[in-house]
């Protein structure tokens, strides 16, 4: 059975964001923790590039870097990140709201003064693209659910040459979750979805919601997840399948 609707997450699924978030983060830092250098540490951005699994909404890339500043270890990140956060706010004065404005605003900044250095930080990874073409010219609706803001995921898919109707790519709007964004668009009927996502929480989440049973869910194994978190869905009951890089390139009946 093919879906109707086949509903794919965006960093980690289409993009590798992994470089454009330090990048983005650091500058964050840097502007809202006051820091001198515009030069990262040694061996900040790898560290950040390897804990990039925990980064699931735009306020977690900033404070990402001011976790690795105040020298929590790989473990704790890992672990506990959702603890981590209001840690940091308490510890800071901070609250979210400042750090997601100036976190857009700095982004925005970027992309006005460069452009093409902005896409290059954030590559899709290879053969994607054309795999994006494959599923427009199919008969089910393809959408985006990201937790990027809208106009950042529309950019890059038309830089990509990829047109998308700006009402199929769901961005960040607020605290939404991605089930409430599933349950829209099952809104109109009952369309068998399928989900591409790389973050196991956003799909357990789906999974809890009694009126979702029906909604096909997928991990994708190259994105920003760990061998932990994969071996713990095999180990586990869920209904969230694993997909490989090279499933997802295939024909659906491989997908599962």
């Amino acid at each position: 059975m093919n879906p109707d609707i086949l509903a794919l997450d965006f960093d980690g699924v289409i993009c590798d964001g992994r470089r454009e978030y330090f990048q983005s983060g650091w500058l964050t830092y840097c502007h809202i923790w006051q820091h001198k250098s515009i030069i990262p540490p040694d061996g900040l951005r790898d560290r950040y590039i390897r804990l990039a699994p925990v980064i699931e909404i735009d306020i977690d890339v900033p404070l990402l870097v001011r976790a690795l500043i105040l020298d929590y270890s790989d473990q704790d990140i890992l672990s506990n990140w959702r603890g981590i956060i209001p840690q940091i706010l308490e510890k800071d004065k901070l609250s979210k709201e400042i750090i997601n404005t100036e976190f857009a605003r700095l982004r925005d900044e970027w992309i006005n003064r460069d452009f093409e250095e902005w896409m290059s930080y954030q590559p899709f990874y290879p053969g994607v693209r054309q795999r994006l073409q494959e599923f427009l010219s199919c008969p089910f609706k393809l959408v985006i659910i990201t937790n990027r803001l809208q106009r950042f995921a529309l950019k890059l898919l038309e830089a990509e040459g990829i047109t998308l109707p700006a009402e199929q790519v769901f961005g960040k709007q607020g605290d939404r979750p991605k089930y409430e964004v599933i349950r829209h668009l099952l809104a109109d009927g009952e369309p068998n979805i399928w989900f591409v996502e790389d973050h196991v929480r956003a799909l357990y989440l789906i999974e809890k919601q009694p009126d979702l049973v029906n909604v096909s869910l997928f991990i994708a194994d190259w994105g920003f997840n760990t061998p932990a978190v994969r071996q713990e869905i095999r180990s586990s009951d869920s209904r969230v399948q694993i997909i490989s890089f090279s499933q997802f390139m295939q024909d659906f009946p491989a997908w599962v």
